[in-house]
């Protein structure tokens, strides 16, 4: 590609100066937007299955799993060290940074935190959908940032080429009016459960198989047979889950799959991770278009590399690990 002139560049930076307001009109703000979606303005009527969202599913192992694949942690200190985002301006990066974190401080820490965010909102939903919308500048329609609009996940249908929002926009009275519009996915990010543990189809049904479940406490009148009925919904949930492992310790099976079942864990929480960054590149794809650059995210860690992580639950299977070499593998 062709660098953007010193020149251009000064234009778009100092364009940064503004605040992100302005309308569709040119002349009319600081600047102009190519917005499709929009915000919904008021709570839509959704159903909520309290018995679902209250177990231990979403209180407990969902929200570990977000942990684990929040790079602002435990883990921050690799990630810092590991994640790179390379072959791109100086002003290229501080405009990445300056729109996705939000004016935090244009440091790594900032960006892995709002990773991190991404992963805990990701972990509870299996999906997650963006629209980039783009801020052009009023006299030279130069574009100079971004913004990023999350969509709520229950009024989009992803299709081809394009993600159809289908979502309330006005309330008529007590009825709630949609509108449909089709946003290109080039103009998208789109964040999925990882297609070795399901897809976002495998995740929903994870989420319909425990919900057959039924309540996770129950009897409250007999602590006995309360017990005895939470016992036997945690043996049917790990039961569901056993592909994707556990991050607590499970009742009534052998320290070799105790482990085993961790290091799947694990595994799935550095898939999700590498989902979540495949998330930042499309991102930044997007601004390569914009900025004409070339830039691209590498994540150099090697627990962190799936066909490596992979390996070493299989030489766990096959007796090929030790205790403390598996060990040291959940600690990445």
């Amino acid at each position: 590609m062709v660098p953007i002139s010193d020149d251009t560049w000064k234009e778009i930076l100092n364009n940064q100066k503004f605040p992100l307001i302005g309308t569709t009109e040119p002349n009319n703000g600081n600047g102009y937007n190519d917005e499709i979606s929009w915000r919904i303005p008021f709570r839509p009527r959704k159903e909520f299955d309290e018995e679902l969202h209250y177990s231990s599913f979403y209180s407990i192992y969902l929200r570990d799993l977000g942990l684990y694949i929040n790079p602002s942690l435990s883990r921050k200190d690799k990630f810092e060290e590991g994640l790179k985002i390379n072959n791109c301006s100086e002003n290229y990066y501080k405009t990445l940074l300056k729109y996705f974190t939000n004016e935090y401080h244009y440091k790594k820490e900032d960006l892995l935190h709002r990773l991190g965010e991404w992963g805990e909102n990701y972990s509870h939903h299996g999906r997650m959908i963006f629209e980039i919308i783009g801020w052009f500048d009023n006299n030279s329609s130069q574009f100079y940032g971004f913004e990023l609009r999350q969509l709520d996940i229950d009024y989009c249908t992803i299709k081809r080429g394009n993600v159809i929002y289908k979502a309330p926009f006005k309330l008529d009275g007590e009825k709630e009016i949609f509108k449909k519009v089709k946003i290109p996915k080039d103009k998208c990010i789109i964040i999925e459960f990882p297609d070795e543990l399901g897809g976002y189809i495998g995740f929903i049904g994870k989420e319909k198989k425990i919900k057959k479940l039924g309540s996770q406490f129950n009897y409250p009148e007999n602590p006995g047979n309360s017990l005895n009925h939470m016992k036997n919904w945690d043996k049917q949930f790990n039961k569901i889950v056993s592909d994707w492992g556990a991050s607590n310790r499970i009742e009534d099976i052998t320290d070799f799959y105790q482990e085993l079942s961790a290091l799947r864990f694990t595994y799935m929480s550095i898939s999700c991770t590498h989902e979540i960054l495949n998330g930042l590149r499309q991102l930044m794809n997007y601004l390569n278009v914009k900025l004409q650059e070339d830039a691209r995210l590498d994540l150099n860690i090697l627990q962190y590399d799936k066909k490596y992580y992979q390996e070493m639950i299989l030489k766990w299977q096959n007796g090929e690990l030790s205790f403390k070499e598996a060990n040291e593998l959940l600690r990445v």
